[in-house]
């Protein structure tokens, strides 16, 4: 198998592990009291915004040419480090909110 048929397959199911994460700290953030909810959606929202970002980062290494190849895998692991920062850090929130 190619190396970009690998890179595409781990970045879908990354894109597939995430957006349920996201799905399930919304429905954490439902349960959560007003205060907590206004102090952790911003975190949520930021959440969301690098999810469509790395979303579309997967559409770029489907059509990378080969002489952008390398950069566009580049950018791609730092738009999935982003991600998973902003995941990270929306559910560490969810998770002190829930506990207030």
């Amino acid at each position: 198998m190619q190396t970009r048929e690998l890179y595409k397959q781990k970045y879908q199911a990354q894109i597939h592990e995430w957006s349920a994460k996201l799905e399930v700290m919304k429905a954490q953030s439902e349960k959560l009291t007003a205060q907590t909810k206004l102090d952790v959606k911003p975190l949520l929202d930021a959440a969301h915004a690098k999810f469509a970002a790395a979303k579309a980062k997967l559409d770029e290494l489907a059509v990378a040419t080969e002489d952008k190849w390398e950069d566009v895998v580049k950018e791609a692991s730092r738009t999935w480090s982003d991600l998973e920062a902003a995941t990270e850090g929306a559910y560490g929130a969810l998770q002190r909110g829930g506990k207030d």
